[in-house]
């Protein structure tokens, strides 16, 4: 696990360095006023930082040999529990249905505390709500209690 680490960490650092080294040819512009080379330079960096936290993690940790039987299965589970998530998105809409979801993965696939699962079920929902909804205005399915 750890070479493989080590790879996507060097694979993710040089991909944000040749974007950082290809923003910086073009005009930067300003907070207010962007330029061309404003929003790479920026993905650019969060990309280096990200390799380095890759790296810095891949440096630290110990190799584990032993794999987890229950690891297919799992991805199964989850890949069935997205599809019954897009079929309930219309009929729930897409508060309650991502709130399930979450609360599903939380609760069923990695067992968390019921309070910790309810917390981070309703900041989800509710935030990933406000967020694309409320203040990028994208359509999400109301649900029945909306309409």
């Amino acid at each position: 696990m750890i070479r493989r680490d080590t790879i996507a960490a060097a694979a993710v650092l040089g991909l944000g360095a040749s974007v950082v080294a290809g923003a910086a040819r073009l005009p930067f512009g300003g907070v207010h006023n962007p330029g061309p080379g404003f929003f790479p330079l920026w993905l650019g960096l969060v990309l280096v930082l990200l390799g380095g936290i890759l790296a810095v993690q891949a440096a630290v940790s110990r190799a584990t040999t032993s794999r987890s039987s229950g690891r297919p299965v799992k991805v199964l589970v989850l890949l069935a529990t997205l599809s019954v998530y897009v079929a309930l998105l219309e009929p729930l809409g897409y508060a309650a249905a991502t709130f399930l979801l979450v609360l599903f993965m939380l609760r069923g696939l990695e067992p968390h505390r019921w309070l910790v699962a309810l917390a981070v079920a309703v900041l989800a929902a509710g935030g990933s709500y406000v967020l694309f909804a409320v203040w990028l205005g994208v359509p999400l399915p109301p649900g029945p209690f909306a309409r």
